[in-house]
């Protein structure tokens, strides 16, 4: 009876720190009448994502007609195991951030899933977990990466091909009319090569 008892607790106490691993985000709110849900399941809490390691499964899934099937399902790094929507290919649709990695500094990145809603599908873009602080600039169409160190910096990207494209262009960002101006010269330069 008491090895009964203590198997039960055990299989309890590997149900809840299973289940405590998992973040299940139901998106109807997001895309709406489409059925999509995302699922973050960590197996590991003891890395710290560097050198191309691997700590989670990211299943995005739909559910038309009661039929479920996988859109998604990739090995990544998710540190804090968080999850974003933000549109950063300017088609007035969300797209899914998976948090990625911290550094030093708290500068964090992203691994990122570009939705198309005339297909239903996601496509994850590659190289987009090596931009620090992501942002998207709507007006310029272009990735911003304000990077917090010794000497705060910015630098410039855009999605090509369901690629990162670096424009190679980075700039001191510490706040200065200097750094402003250097911006507006870094976006003349960015709009010229477009």
């Amino acid at each position: 009876m008491k090895l009964t008892f203590a198997l039960f607790i055990c299989h309890l106490f590997f149900i809840n720190a299973f289940a405590q691993n998992t973040i299940t985000i139901k998106c109807d709110s997001i895309y709406k009448n489409k059925g999509i849900t995302i699922k973050l399941v960590n197996f590991e809490t003891k890395k710290e994502g560097y050198d191309g390691e691997k700590n989670s499964i990211l299943i995005i899934s739909q559910k038309v007609n009661n039929k479920s099937s996988t859109i998604i399902k990739d090995s990544i790094f998710s540190f804090v195991q968080k999850i974003e929507f933000q549109d950063y290919n300017n088609d007035g649709v969300k797209d899914i951030l998976v948090q990625n990695i911290s550094d030093v500094r708290s500068n964090w990145t992203y691994n990122l899933y570009l939705y198309n809603p005339k297909t239903n599908n996601f496509k994850r873009v590659n190289g987009f977990e090596e931009i620090k602080n992501p942002s998207y600039n709507s007006k310029y169409k272009i990735i911003e990466s304000h990077v917090s160190s010794g000497t705060n910096w910015a630098a410039f990207y855009k999605i090509k091909n369901n690629k990162v494209y670096n424009y190679n262009i980075e700039i001191i960002d510490d706040g200065s009319s200097k750094a402003e101006k250097e911006y507006r010269k870094a976006i003349k330069k960015i709009l010229e090569k477009k």
